[in-house]
């Protein structure tokens, strides 16, 4: 029996949830019933909470009824699980937490759940959120839903597929490298990783929980946001979870105020996607017609690429910073072993001997890079301040065959048209100059090329993440948005 049409975003929820059109009971019972379908096949969610979930869902209903209007009120979400939830085993693929049951939400957790929300259940990710893929140590392998024998890409992998899908209608993910905009572009669907330190890092793993004696490495590159249907979903979320919890220190104040109102004059564009990395055919046709598009529209797209940074040397630099901090929470052996091998990898192999130097770095080193770090940020904000956005592709290729890939295991190379790419540059090489930046990014899908979705990321300038989700909105506006799988609608 073919599945029924799922045509839910959050923000169209929201608002037949308050007129009546639905009950909160009935589009819990509709994502439920996709999980029961589709999730066994897909792995999307490795814990589901449906009883949990639908005494939520009867308490909002009761709300609603009482004329409560709290802006997530009776939505169903998924929340990723390397976020701690009070009362729901989070493991973060890592066999130490199998069994974790955390006694206090995470900050964003706890204020969707403040929001209304209706948490279905936690999504798959690599162990320890550490890979730009979804094969977990704990559950396997999560499958792409426009072609299952491809990865949905990570570490946000499972978020990416449970929206898509129509598990839930909004998902918490993090990003330190890609992980929410690749999964977002392999899924057809959006993505927000918000500037670095907007939003609360409280209750995510890693760092490891206390019991565990886990302390917190990464300071930099690290940022959190969300995974939807639509830019107005991001919207709504962002201002949900953003601004200072009290605990995480770095969080600086932050007012919401209005979003931006949509300016009617065209915008001013800048798309990068020349370097020292490969686009695929899907890509290449994709970037080229979302040009057009925008250029139909009135919009001005200028084709270059920021004149002071170069895409090897931020790969180096960012490979180098990550080695230094992530490196601190591995085993002693591996930060020994790893950068005694950095000598066998290839030159091409950027990201990886850049990490495995990191590993070595003494505190002069370290600093030397966080200097570098400085001055890139400073370069591309002021680049940034002549355009709107700055559009970059996501990856170099489309969704790719999915396998297990255990930690420490050498990833394969990647096919783009049939020249082999190493895997880091494959995935991440677009996404990490971003993370090294701290910049907010949205990803936007851009279509479907021969059967699989393209995305594209929308880079803003640093704390001006409203004026970056009002520029998603209107290129969402020209480019088209979020298309359901066809092999999960009828």
């Amino acid at each position: 029996m073919p599945a029924p049409a799922f045509p839910w975003t959050a923000s169209s929820a929201v608002e037949a949830l308050r007129t009546g059109a639905v009950s909160a009971t009935e589009l819990l019972e509709q994502c439920l019933e996709r999980v029961t379908r589709f999730n066994p096949h897909l792995n999307a969610l490795v814990t589901v909470d449906a009883a949990g979930a639908r005494k939520a869902a009867q308490a909002a209903d009761a709300r609603i009824a009482a004329g409560e209007r709290l802006p997530l009120l009776g939505v169903p979400i998924s929340v990723k699980d390397s976020f701690a939830t009070q009362g729901l085993r989070t493991t973060a693929s890592y066999r130490p937490l199998a069994e974790y049951v955390p006694d206090k939400d995470a900050s964003v957790v706890g204020r969707l759940r403040e929001a209304g929300a209706v948490i279905v259940g936690k999504s798959n990710l690599p162990e320890l959120a550490g890979a730009p893929h979804c094969w977990s140590p704990l559950f396997g392998l999560t499958r792409n839903p426009w072609d299952p024998t491809l990865t949905p890409g990570g570490s946000s992998g499972g978020a990416a597929v449970a929206v898509a899908a129509g598990f839930s209608l909004l998902e918490l993910g993090s990003d330190i490298a890609g992980s929410i905009r690749i999964p977002a572009a392999y899924c057809g669907v959006t993505g927000l990783k918000a500037t670095e330190n907007r939003i609360p890092r409280t209750g995510h793993i890693p760092h490891l929980p206390e019991h565990l004696r886990g302390e917190r490495s990464v300071r930099h590159m690290l940022s959190f946001g969300l995974l939807a249907r639509s830019v107005a979903d991001l919207q709504l979320g962002y201002g949900l979870i953003a601004g200072p919890d009290g605990c995480d220190m770095e969080v600086p104040p932050w007012q919401p105020d209005q979003l931006p109102a949509l300016a009617k004059n065209p915008l001013r564009l800048v798309l990068w996607e020349e370097g020292c990395l490969p686009l695929c055919e899907r890509t290449r046709a994709a970037l080229a017609g979302m040009v057009g598009k925008l250029e139909a529209a009135g919009h001005s797209v200028e084709r270059r690429a920021p004149p002071d940074l170069d895409l090897r040397a931020l790969h180096t630099l960012f490979g180098a910073i990550g080695g230094v901090e992530i490196g601190l929470g591995m085993p002693a052996w591996q930060r020994r072993l790893l950068p005694a091998l950095r000598h066998l990898l290839p030159r091409t192999e950027t990201l990886g001997r850049a990490f495995a130097a990191g590993l070595r770095f003494d505190m002069a080193d370290y600093n030397r890079a966080l200097n570098a770090r400085e001055a890139a940020i400073a370069s591309l904000e002021r680049f940034l301040a002549d355009f709107d956005a700055l559009l970059s592709p996501v990856a170099c290729t489309v969704a790719y065959p999915g396998r297990p890939m255990p930690a420490w295991s050498k990833p394969p190379a990647v096919q783009v048209d049939g020249r082999k790419l190493p895997y880091l540059e494959a995935t991440i090489g677009w996404t990490a100059p971003f993370s090294l930046t701290g910049s907010p990014v949205v990803t936007l899908p851009l279509g479907i090329e021969a059967g699989l979705p393209v995305g594209v990321q929308v880079v803003g300038r640093r704390w001006q993440d409203e004026a970056l989700l009002a520029v998603a909105t209107r290129l969402e506006g020209v480019l088209g948005g979020f298309v359901s799988p066809p092999p999960l609608e009828g």
